[in-house]
């Protein structure tokens, strides 16, 4: 998983750099830090995965069931579902742009559906 937009490298540079005064700053002067560490990449990855991005939940809660809506939530489409994961990370650019205006989000739920009948498993 990749980190995109500053707001996100500012935010795992603060947690992943904690003992420097200017942590946040790290990886906004240099996100390529994340291309020659693997370690790094990996620690960003599991961050986005585990942080909600407000006012989101986090992919996390989703995807284990944690993530209960609440009616704002439910008013702002935010269920828990493999939709909600793919506006957790990329809302701004592949959701609420209509039906059929998206290639990507299409694929991405074709591919969605293929695991899941490799799987054996329901789409719920």
């Amino acid at each position: 998983m990749q980190l995109s937009w500053n707001y996100n490298y500012g935010q795992f540079s603060n947690v992943f750099n904690v003992s420097k005064y200017d942590s946040k700053m790290e990886l906004l002067i240099d996100p390529a830090i994340l291309e020659r560490d693997g370690y790094a990449a990996f620690a960003a990855g599991i961050w986005f995965y585990m942080t909600p991005q407000d006012p989101k939940p986090s992919i996390h809660d989703v995807v284990t069931g944690f993530f209960e809506p609440n009616d704002l939530d439910l008013a702002a489409g935010m269920t828990a579902s493999f939709a909600s994961t793919i506006n957790i990370i990329n809302g701004g650019l592949e959701c609420g742009q209509g039906e059929g205006t998206s290639d990507k989000v299409a694929k991405r739920g074709e591919y969605y559906t293929e695991w899941l009948n490799f799987f054996d498993m329901p789409a719920e």
